[in-house]
């Protein structure tokens, strides 16, 4: 089954061979692993820590990187925002889990460059 995986309309479309079972996380690593291909960090889609290291091989890119706290005074709620940035143009995406931001963001802004 092929997957079609469109971020802004305008932008072209990237179709990743995909089964029926995969998930988000897992497509998101595939995307990373086409744009990145050696330099993902293992285990990109499942593991926090390797959230910064993604964000360290797109600056190296020129990308430049933001992390935000949306909630700072809620010890009870999370969201987050990662933010890559270049020239000019922002790839944002905001979820509970800073990980999950940072990757989906880092896909975006690969997807879009």
């Amino acid at each position: 089954m092929q997957g079609d995986v469109n971020f802004m309309p305008a932008h072209k479309t990237i179709i990743l061979e995909t089964t029926i079972s995969e998930s988000i996380p897992e497509l998101q690593e595939k995307q990373l692993k086409h744009y990145l291909g050696e330099a993902v960090p293992t285990h990109a889609a499942h593991d926090i820590h390797a959230a910064p290291e993604l964000s360290a091989i797109l600056e190296a890119k020129g990308f430049s990187f933001q992390l935000k706290d949306l909630c700072p005074r809620r010890i009870n709620e999370t969201q987050w925002r990662a933010i890559f940035i270049k020239d000019g143009q922002e790839f944002l995406a905001d979820n509970a889990q800073s990980s999950v931001a940072v990757r989906t963001a880092a896909v975006g802004a690969l997807t879009n460059q």
